[in-house]
């Protein structure tokens, strides 16, 4: 009870959950989020290196807003990575499939699949929103 009065003190929602479905939901709430972020990162620095251009010096809000995720605690993350690393594996499974078909959408120009893909997302955030998980105030990273 002090914990749980702790947190929601310093402005959390608290939620009481066993641990297997804990790191269920965060292997994709937040652990893919980082692992993505690291990779995109990572990738972009292997094509400036590769292409011998100033990529960095051209990103825009999206790659910027990954950088800011990238940027956590790299012992952490290592940590949970490897700790959580059932679900993880299982998140990457279902991140890779969709990642093959959007990349046939591309090849194939399929702008249709593109456009439902995409349009369809917007809806989680506008649910995000809705929950009130983004908000102006600081909130430890969310």
């Amino acid at each position: 009870k002090k914990i749980i009065k702790f947190w929601k003190k310093i402005g959390s929602k608290v939620k009481i959950m066993k641990q297997v479905k804990h790191d269920r939901i965060f292997s994709i709430t937040s652990h893919m989020p980082h692992l993505i972020a690291y990779n995109l990162v990572k990738t972009a620095i292997d094509l400036e290196k590769k292409n011998n251009s100033s990529i960095i010096q051209f990103s825009g809000g999206g790659l910027r807003d990954f950088t800011r995720t990238a940027s956590s605690s790299e012992i952490m993350w290592k940590d949970v990575s490897i700790l959580n690393k059932s679900n993880i594996l299982k998140s990457f499974k279902q991140f890779t499939k969709n990642l093959n078909k959007m990349s046939n959408f591309i090849k194939n120009e399929n702008s249709n699949e593109l456009k439902k893909i995409f349009k369809n997302t917007k809806k989680i955030r506008k649910k995000i929103i809705s929950a009130k998980q983004d908000t102006s105030k600081p909130d430890f990273g969310r």
